[in-house]
């Protein structure tokens, strides 16, 4: 190999180097800790990053104005620079800004989360076109209220032809689950309170139907739904768990012992729901992606193919 392709193979490992370590400019931030003051030119961004790997907590962001009228726009990959244009969660309040960005948010997913800082200046506010200066915050908040407890026991009382919703949030993709849904199914045992509910869970629907795509029960006998860590449509985050009293109008049921009859649910009937999980050890879990250089993985092999071309294109000319 001679100097000048030594000169190109050089050329071509730094280029990589570069789109793996370049600064994005961002400044990354941690959860619960206040930036130093920042002070942004009017019209301009200021943009910060912070990573969140777990999937159930919420992340809240505060933009605290010690002067002029900064605004806030929150994003995910791969729009790493939100701005006003942008399809972003976002806060232009008067003063502090405050967002709170739910992990039952259907747009939520944990990894890398992108915030823009803008200064706006005008003769609409009265700060005018005075630079915006601030403080930048990030909070990472585990939800309880709403969800369903893991390895647990949770009772309530089906309705009649109608759907119950609950919700739970798995941290962690090494998890199997299962959810199990108990009542007297026997006539026999329980002439006046068995009943047949449907159970629905979906990780996309918050609210899923009988029509909807979702994991069911669709048998009587059966009475609980596994959730392996295997599945390519299981992954950690939210899940939304629909119970629907389902039922026979008593006008078409001749033999209530047989029918599952809607009057039985006037006699109140309980049901227990239990979301059960197991941790799959890491070395038999199922692969996860590796972790790269940066989370906008698109633009990191647009960069590398760019790289490759400019390696093949030096190496022709030579």
């Amino acid at each position: 190999m001679n100097h000048s392709s030594y000169s190109i193979l050089f050329l071509f490992i730094a280029c990589i180097l570069y789109h793996c370590h370049a600064n994005t400019g961002h400044v990354e931030l941690k959860a619960g800790a206040i930036t130093s003051r920042y002070t942004t030119p009017c019209n301009q961004y200021q943009y910060f990053k912070i990573n969140v790997p777990n999937p159930c907590s919420n992340v809240r962001v505060l933009v605290y104005a010690l002067g002029g009228e900064p605004n806030l726009y929150v994003s995910k990959a791969p729009d790493q620079y939100p701005t006003v244009q942008s399809l972003v969660w976002s806060s232009y309040n008067w003063g502090t800004e405050n967002i709170t960005i739910m992990a039952s948010d259907p747009n939520f997913s944990a990894g890398m989360f992108y915030i823009g800082v803008h200064a706006y200046c005008g003769t609409d506010v009265s700060t005018l076109f005075t630079p915006a200066s601030y403080q930048v915050a990030v909070q990472l908040i585990t939800p309880s209220q709403g969800y369903l407890p893991l390895n647990q026991i949770f009772s309530s009382q089906l309705q009649a032809n109608k759907y119950l919703y609950y919700k739970f949030c798995i941290p962690d993709d090494c998890t199997n689950v299962n959810v199990k849904l108990q009542n007297c199914i026997n006539a026999s045992t329980c002439p006046t309170t068995y009943a047949w509910p449907e159970m629905l869970i979906s990780n996309a629907i918050t609210q899923p139907t009988l029509q909807d795509r979702t994991w069911k029960l669709a048998e009587i006998s059966r009475r609980n739904i596994i959730l392996n860590h295997q599945n390519p449509n299981v992954r950690a985050g939210h899940y939304y768990v629909g119970v629907y009293g389902w039922c026979t109008p008593s006008q078409f049921c001749n033999d209530k012992s047989t029918c599952g009859p809607c009057d039985n649910y006037n006699n109140g009937i309980h049901f227990i729901l239990q979301v059960l999980t197991t941790t799959v050890p890491k070395d038999q879990c199922k692969p996860s992606n590796p972790p790269g250089c940066t989370n906008a993985a698109i633009t990191l092999k647009i960069s590398l193919l760019l790289c490759l071309i400019m390696y093949l294109f030096s190496a022709i000319l030579m």
